[in-house]
């Protein structure tokens, strides 16, 4: 079993087991995580190798083609209760006044289109939908509480669409029991509120969902929210639809062992979105906060994340366009496979693995505040998993079957453009086993438990704790054919991987002015991080950016510390790295530090000063004018600067602890890779296609000062050397 299986599978027990403890107090009956689910799960996701072919992203995704709107009913919550029928619910029996619906027993069954009113509590029962597929029908919660202890409490069978509206200052439930009555080879219906076709939860009364089987909502098409106060406990999804999650309005408390909210159709370019334009979230997973198959559109609303695994994922593409949205991850803050766009709001990234890692980061506006253990923004190649549906619904059949045996308690617009994943395609109920790259597990969410006896997996054999897998991006690609894909040539007497040594060459220190050494095993052309405006601050237990291809800056502010040991950088890259705009502090380590490398239009420094944790960086320019600050959380040797008033061949001043430094800038970096672009890639740092952030001026061929540390008051002697 691979490294992340163990640790998702021991994620989702451990989280399955504060789950038990927390549905029991409410009175129901949950199961304990069953180990031979786990390696049942664990035999089939193994299966599920990464491809080395090259996927065609393009095809898998259709942003234009994705409905994010709302109709007029889904917003619409009001009803005639003159004309609706009556259901009043009574124990483990019911009444129906008026046409559409009867009782037998236990179970009521409704069947035609209409408006219906459900009123009191069925203790041991269930209301099923089994209309024609032309029929659209209202059913209102009002005051009402269905417990099924063999099956869903609310199940819809068949309609075109059913609105659940939740009536106005009014309490409801539903809840399901730990075992299903199925009929033998069937793993559905499998949540407490299930539905085969599109269904729009609306109103303002509040609804709580148990989902003590497997998942607390599920919706086979469409599964759309404009409101209520919702709150669900889940064994393994909180709030599943197929097709797509959207979400108008609402607040929502999910507490999940599998994801939060997730949509899972892999197969249709223009399904498997899930998209949130408001509401208030509160949402505790033992796997993924939210997971898009296709898209994540977050457009608006608030949320509070704590997941073992990633946050915020996407198998293919994800956009934060506006919304505040404050996270804790034991994998990525923001994980999109392929492409992660900012345009606006607020990712605060509280702790993780790493903040956040797409093939492609552009961050055009907002705010990025992250706090990570490993890198900070990664931009990374972007891989699939096997998309065999077949075998990843093997692993839920297989659950299902279990439990059901009796045997075991187991277990709008288009906002973007193209994008990448690891989908499963299993409707949710395959167990994905994405993670911290084999790392140890995370932590649990607050107030979560390890069940008993059970214990963290063991690293795999010769890995040391800490130590990153080699090779885990996948194969160098292939250097390009032609000028643009020529790694440069080192100079006269150096061996690959060696840095330049002597009289300062390559900055302060013999640090590199670019990245040096043959190119990394995961290297990618393909790979950016991007940043155009918005508000980025770091505090990175590795890299504070990070990409396998290209960095480019043009505008914002950007303020990031890497690891105050030597293994990482503040700014790490393995093409190239331009800057033509924006304010750069970038506070690191001397051992691996790096600047920026040619084809930028803005001049940069690369200077050598120190500072212990929580110093404040201030810097200014020749007049003593401030042209930012930084409170750095972790000690730091040097720092990468550069600042639209910094003009080519200006001198600037660093202020750390009342020492101040003064530097010169200049857009030609004249020591180390840096000079020769980086580690190949495009001429001067740019990606090979040309399309780098903002066309280049052309290099200056220039010295600059030697930074040099000076009292208050005191004159700044001046030395000329390279950096």
């Amino acid at each position: 079993m691979t490294g992340p299986t163990r640790r998702a599978l021991w994620a989702r027990g451990a989280v399955a087991s504060a789950l038990a403890a927390t549905l029991a107090l409410s009175g129901c009956t949950v199961a304990a995580y069953d180990s031979d689910d786990a390696d049942t799960a664990a035999s089939s996701t193994e299966g599920a190798a990464t491809s080395e072919e090259e996927v065609d992203w393009a095809s898998l995704i259709d942003i234009a083609g994705m409905d994010f709107s709302y109709s007029d009913r889904d917003k619409d919550a009001t009803y005639d209760e003159a004309s609706a029928t009556k259901i009043a619910l009574a124990g483990q029996s019911a009444s129906v006044e008026g046409d559409g619906a009867s009782a037998e027993g236990a179970t009521v069954t409704i069947s035609a289109a209409g408006t219906y009113v459900l009123t009191g509590e069925l203790s041991a029962g269930s209301v099923v939908v089994n209309a024609s597929k032309e029929d659209k029908v209202q059913l209102v919660l009002d005051g009402a509480s269905i417990r099924n202890e063999t099956g869903p409490a609310l199940s819809i069978q068949q309609a075109d669409k059913v609105f659940v509206t939740l009536a106005a200052d009014t309490q409801n439930a539903l809840a399901d029991g730990a075992s299903y009555a199925l009929e033998e080879g069937e793993d559905e219906p499998n949540a407490a509120l299930y539905s085969k076709d599109d269904l729009t939860i609306n109103g303002t009364g509040a609804l709580t969902v148990e989902g003590n089987y497997r998942h607390g909502v599920n919706s086979k098409d469409d599964l759309v929210i404009t409101g209520g106060a919702v709150t669900v406990t889940a064994k393994e999804d909180a709030l599943l639809g197929k097709d797509c999650v959207k979400v108008a309005d609402g607040s929502f408390a999910l507490t999940a062992g599998g994801d939060g909210v997730k949509s899972s159709n892999d197969e249709d370019p223009t399904r498997g979105f899930v998209s949130i334009d408001g509401g208030a979230f509160a949402v505790e997973a033992g796997d993924e906060g939210f997971q898009a198959a296709t898209y994540l559109r977050l457009a608006g609303g608030e949320a509070q994340v704590k997941a073992a695994d990633h946050a915020l994922r996407s198998d293919i593409e994800a956009a934060l366009i506006d919304g505040v949205y404050t996270v804790e991850a034991g994998g990525k803050g923001m994980n999109a496979e392929t492409k992660f766009t900012q345009d606006g709001g607020a990712l605060t990234v509280t702790g993780c693995d790493e903040g956040i890692e797409a093939q492609e980061v552009i961050i055009n506006d907002g705010v990025v505040d992250i706090t990570a253990s490993d890198d900070g923004i990664n931009a990374a190649k972007a891989e699939r998993a096997s998309n065999d549906n077949e075998t990843a619904e093997t692993a839920g059949d297989a659950q299902d079957a279990t439990a059901a045996s009796g045997t075991s308690d187991g277990a709008g617009t288009a906002d973007g453009a193209t994008g990448s994943g690891d989908a499963s395609g299993a409707d949710g109920d395959a167990q994905r086993t994405e993670g911290q790259d084999g790392q140890t597990p995370p932590e649990l969410p607050e107030g979560a438990q390890p069940g008993e006896g059970q214990t963290p997996p063991e690293l795999p054999e010769g890995v040391d704790p800490g130590q990153r897998p080699e090779g885990q991006e996948g194969q160098a690609p292939e250097p390009p054919a032609g000028q643009q894909g020529e790694r440069p040539e080192m100079p006269e007497g150096m061996e690959p991987g060696q840095r330049p040594e002597g009289d300062g060459q390559g900055g302060p220190g013999g640090m590199r002015g670019g990245a040096g050494g043959p190119v990394a095993d995961n290297a990618s052309e393909q790979c950016l991080i991007q940043i155009n405006g918005g508000s980025v601050s770091i505090d990175a237990g590795g890299d504070g950016l990070d990409s396998n291809g290209y960095v480019e800056v043009t505008g914002g502010t950007v303020l990031a510390n890497g690891s105050a040991g030597g293994g990482d950088s503040a700014l790490d890259y393995e093409y190239g790295a331009t800057i033509t705009g924006g304010t750069v502090l970038l506070a690191g380590s001397t051992g691996m530090a790096e600047t920026f490398s040619e084809g930028s239009t803005q001049p940069f420094a690369l200077v050598e000063v120190a500072g212990s944790a929580n110093s404040t960086l201030v810097l200014t320019d020749e007049a003593g004018q401030e042209l930012a600050s930084y409170t750095v959380p972790k000690a730091f040797q040097c720092v990468v600067v550069s600042a639209p008033a910094l003009t080519e061949g200006a001198t600037g001043a660093l202020t750390v602890d009342g020492a101040t430094t003064d530097f010169t800038v200049s857009t030609t970096p004249t020591g180390g890779m840096g000079a020769m672009g980086g580690r190949g890639g495009g001429p001067h740092g740019e990606r090979p296609d040309g399309n780098s952030a903002s066309e280049a001026n052309g290099s200056q061929d220039g010295t600059s000062e030697a930074p040099q540390q000076r009292g208050a008051g005191q004159a700044s002697p001046q030395a000329e050397v390279t950096a």
